[in-house]
Order: C-alpha cells, then sequence, then structure tokens
C-alpha cells in the first residue's frame, strides 16, 4: 500500500496543500477524540455497575491523583515547549533533532523513574497526610495501590515524548488511537479478571494499557524518522533552552490555574448546590472544548511550528487567519445550538434521582453562559500556542494576569447583577476569555502586523448572523416535536437530534446560498481532495 504522509508542508508547497493536510489531521483527531469518549463512557458504565460509590473504587482514585498531578503539572506542558524546537532543528539537521529528542528521553526516563521509586517507597506518607480523611480501611488500600501505580509515572512520560516526536513528524493517527489502550484494557481487566484481582484491575489494567500504549509507539516512531541516541549530554544548548521555557511555561500555568480556585471560592459565598452546579456545567461545556477545541489546536501546532521554522510569515498569517475563521464557523453555531437546547440536555443527562427539577433549572442557565466561552478558548488557546512558539513568555504572562484580573472583576460585577448569581461566575469565565482573546490577538498584530483582521471580523459577523438563525430554527423545531413526543428518554433523544440536526442543516444551507467563504473551502475540499481511509494510516 502506498503510504500518503499527512504532513507537515515541505519547502515550496501551497497554503491550500497545508489547510488539506491540517484539515486532514483534525478530522483523525476529532473521530479518535469522540470514539474515545464513547468508549470511556462504556467503561464508566461498567465501572458504575460493579463498583458503586464504594470504598475501594474511592482508594485507587485517591491513589490515581498523584500520577495524574505529575502527567498535568509537568508533562502535559512538554509538547507546546519541545515541538517548535524538535521541528526547527529537524528542518536544518534531522540528525541533530533526533538526539536532542533523545537526550530529553534519556532524562525524563531517569527523572521519573527516580520520581516513581519516591513516591512507591513513601506511599504510606503521601496518602497519610495528603488524604488525612480517609479512614483507615480506604487510606491502607490507597498506600498499597500507589506503590503499584507509581510505575505508570515513567510510561505516562515516556508515551507523551513519543506522542509529541510522532506529532512533530507529521503524524497523528495512531498516537490518537492508542491513548484508548489504557480504556480498553481496564474493560477487559474489569470483565475478564475482577474476580481474581478486585479492585486492581484497575491498577494493572492502567499499567498494562500504559505499556502496550508504549511499546506500540516505539516501532511506529522509528517508522516516521526518529532515531533514538543513548546520549546524556546535558550540556546541549537546545536541552537548556527547553529546560528553560518549561519551567517559565509550568510556573505561568500555575498561575493561570488559579481561576477555577477563584471561582470555586466565590461560589462559596452563594447558596447550596452552586459550586455542584457549576461544575456539573464545567463538565458539560468540557466536552466540545477537548473533542473539537482540543483536536483542532493539536492538529494545527506542528504546522504553524514550521511556518515559523522556515520564517513564512505570510503563510503563518494566512493559516492563523483561516484556523480563526474555521473556528467561527464550527464554535459559534455550535455555542447557539447549546444555548438554544441547555435545559433538554442537561435534563436529559442529569435529571434523575436526586438532581430534580430545580437543579435542571440552575444547571441549565450556568450552561447558558458556559457555552458563550466555545468559540473563544478555542481563539486564544490556538493564539496563545502561536505566542509560545515566539518563546515570547513575558507577553504570555501578561494574558494570564489580565485573565486572572478579569475572572475576579466581572465575577463581583456579573454575581450582583445576573439571576442566579452562580450563572454570573459563568459568565465572568466567558466574557474574560473573549476579552483576552481580543488581547491575544492584539499582541500578535504587533509581532506580526497585518493580520487579516478586518476579513476575520466580517467572516464571524456573518457566521454568527446565520447562527442566530440556524437557532431560531432550531428552538421551533424542537418545540414543534415536544407536542408530538412525551418525556421518555428515547424521546428526548429524538427531539434534541431532530432539532439539532435541523439547526445544523439550515445553517450549512443558508452558508452555502450566501456563499459564505468557509462553506466553500469545506466543499471544496471535500470534492477536490477526498481521500480513502487507507491514507489515514499513513
Amino acid at each position: 500500500m502506498n503510504r500518503i504522509k499527512i504532513g507537515v508542508a515541505e519547502k515550496g508547497e501551497n497554503l491550500l496543500s497545508v489547510n488539506i493536510k491540517i484539515a486532514k489531521a483534525s478530522l483523525i483527531l476529532i473521530a479518535a477524540s469522540v470514539f474515545g469518549h464513547i468508549l470511556s463512557m462504556g467503561k464508566e458504565i461498567i465501572v458504575a455497575n460493579y463498583f458503586g460509590i464504594s470504598k475501594s473504587l474511592d482508594a485507587f482514585y485517591v491513589a490515581l491523583t498523584i500520577p495524574n498531578m505529575v502527567f498535568s503539572t509537568i508533562l502535559s506542558p512538554f509538547t507546546i515547549i519541545f515541538i517548535p524546537i524538535f521541528i526547527k532543528n529537524k528542518l536544518q539537521d534531522k540528525e541533530e533533532a533526533n538526539r536532542i529528542a533523545s537526550i530529553l528521553v534519556n532524562y525524563i526516563f531517569i527523572i521519573l523513574l527516580v520520581f516513581a521509586l519516591f513516591v512507591s517507597i513513601f506511599s504510606k506518607y503521601i496518602i497519610r497526610y495528603g488524604f488525612s480523611g480517609l479512614d483507615a480501611e480506604t487510606s491502607a488500600l490507597s498506600i498499597k495501590i500507589l506503590r503499584i501505580l507509581a510505575v505508570s509515572i515513567v510510561f505516562s512520560g515516556l508515551v507523551r515524548v513519543l506522542e509529541s516526536i510522532l506529532n512533530a513528524y507529521e503524524h497523528f493517527l495512531w498516537p490518537a488511537i492508542t491513548q484508548m489502550f489504557i480504556t480498553i484494557s481496564i474493560i477487559l481487566s474489569i470483565v475478564l479478571l475482577l474476580k481474581q484481582w478486585g479492585v486492581y484491575v484497575f491498577v494493572w489494567g492502567t499499567l498494562i494499557g500504559l505499556i502496550l500504549q508504549f511499546a506500540f509507539l516505539v516501532p511506529i516512531s522509528g517508522q516516521k524518522g526518529y532515531t533514538h541516541y543513548f546520549d546524556y549530554n546535558w550540556n546541549h544548548p537546545e536541552i537548556r533552552k527547553i529546560l528553560k521555557l518549561m519551567l517559565i511555561f509550568l510556573a505561568l500555568t500555575a498561575i493561570g490555574g488559579l481561576n477555577p480556585v477563584i471561582n470555586r471560592i466565590m461560589a462559596s459565598w452563594l447558596p447550596s448546590g452552586s459550586i455542584a452546579a457549576l461544575a456539573y456545567a464545567d463538565k458539560l461545556i468540557q466536552v466540545p472544548i477537548i473533542i473539537f477545541a482540543g483536536s483542532i489546536t493539536t492538529a494545527i501546532y506542528p504546522f504553524l511550528s514550521t511556518q515559523f521554522a522556515e520564517n513564512k510569515m505570510e503563510e503563518m498569517k494566512n493559516t492563523l487567519a483561516t484556523s480563526i475563521k474555521m473556528g467561527g464557523f464550527i464554535f459559534i453555531p455550535m455555542a447557539i445550538t447549546m444555548i438554544v437546547l441547555a435545559e433538554p440536555i442537561v435534563k436529559l443527562l442529569f435529571q434523575r434521582g436526586a438532581f430534580d427539577n430545580t437543579a435542571t433549572k440552575l444547571t441549565s442557565k450556568i450552561f447558558i453562559y458556559y457555552a458563550l466561552q466555545l468559540f473563544s478558548i478555542y481563539a486564544l488557546a490556538f493564539m496563545t500556542r502561536l505566542i509560545l512558539i515566539f518563546h515570547d513568555m513575558l507577553n504570555y504572562l501578561k494574558i494570564t494576569i489580565v485573565s486572572i484580573l478579569l475572572n475576579i472583576l466581572l465575577n463581583f460585577v456579573f454575581m450582583r447583577i445576573i439571576n442566579p448569581p452562580a450563572a454570573g461566575i459563568a459568565l465572568s469565565t466567558s466574557t474574560g476569555f473573549f476579552i483576552s482573546t481580543l488581547f491575544c490577538f492584539y499582541i500578535l498584530k504587533k509581532k506580526i502586523t497585518y493580520l487579516h483582521g478586518l476579513s476575520i471580523f466580517k467572516s464571524l459577523l456573518k457566521i454568527t448572523l446565520v447562527g442566530i438563525i440556524s437557532g431560531i430554527v432550531t428552538f421551533f423545531v424542537f418545540h414543534k416535536l415536544n407536542t408530538f413526543f412525551n418525556t421518555s428518554i428515547v424521546y428526548q433523544v429524538i427531539k434534541l437530534g431532530g432539532s439539532a440536526t435541523a439547526g445544523a442543516a439550515s445553517f450549512i444551507l443558508i452558508t452555502f446560498l450566501l456563499k459564505i467563504e468557509e462553506t466553500a473551502k469545506i466543499y471544496n475540499l471535500i470534492r477536490k481532495h477526498r481521500f480513502s481511509f487507507g491514507e489515514l494510516f499513513s
């Protein structure tokens, strides 16, 4: 089979080719994310069936907190810092780029191995003092689990590095697919080995999944161009640069992480149930953010890094403008649909048992205001990555500080004027993201000059107006269907699916008739550049 790389544009390729590759990479990541979420939901259903809300499950989740904390604070920022530097070196000298990656892999392995041994040896004290509220039985079980689970720290680190290398080598499919290995491994462990292992099915399922993920990515990374060297040159200038940037970025990420804490603190002043309602609404809005915004920004990042490394500023500006406009085309109508269908969505997913109609109304009002952030959070994530490609940590710090100050100020304002006050917190979050996005665009405009700002504004305005019309269609179709169907779960799904589909169809039809640029681009992409399923596996 001929292998067709979904890759970063080679020197001389036109912008259309880059956009096609970005679109393909985005589709791969979105499809994998959707399937992964479905698989994860299936896992949660199985876990709930066998374990409910038992003490043993509490013990596992407590132990899992430590590896997750290491991953989120140390390993997650790695990709953002590593990819631009790796790509820049790869364009100049592929062997040298592989050597830089190898040095990182070697030291990350040693550091995480030492850290894993520390966690395993001192797990008793970590659990006892870190989670002092646990009863003796749960605490003892959590200590045993953490001693074994500490190994996952090593493999999760190695997997993250290999995923970053493959993304930099323009390969997205297998890193996305292998992320499901842990979920599949846990499901199989529960189904086949629950009687023998008990709660340890989660522990061994997680470890087996990670080891398989690592074992699978090693040969694939070799096929795609990565060669490993057992080099430990700590004084390499690029290694020192990566370390310096990571330390700065970690500090800035920690500062940025204050926003959710501030929201929780301010929500604690409100009537009981406000914090829980905010949490439910936040979980809902995170689904499209993770599936779509996360996937698209991951796909775009290596391409932007290559354009920057090759000093193709005009291409970079065009990619920026196209990505923002296409993001608006996806997220603005999606947000409007969520606003229109907020209450029935919350009712379908949560209203049962202790979650009554009052809880549904409160959560749905919060969800409406959270939905306003969809486009802004995508655009902000995308543009801050572009700022990081420039290694401009000072402006990144400015954006972070502006975001925090806005959050505090707007919380005080909107909590007083919005009813319920918890919805004011959601509105302040969305408004803060919007203003931070404008500030970020202003910073980029100073860096790269002409950024097609007027073209972007006109496009987003048209999309918003058509989105409002499609939202009206969604509203009327839902209420029309409401007169025909009862309130059973099946009929709720039909009503939501039918009205959302009608709204989406009207949006696509109107944008097509009005010849809006983004619709034409998508149509031409599908018509002229169709690719086979086999191409995805390249």
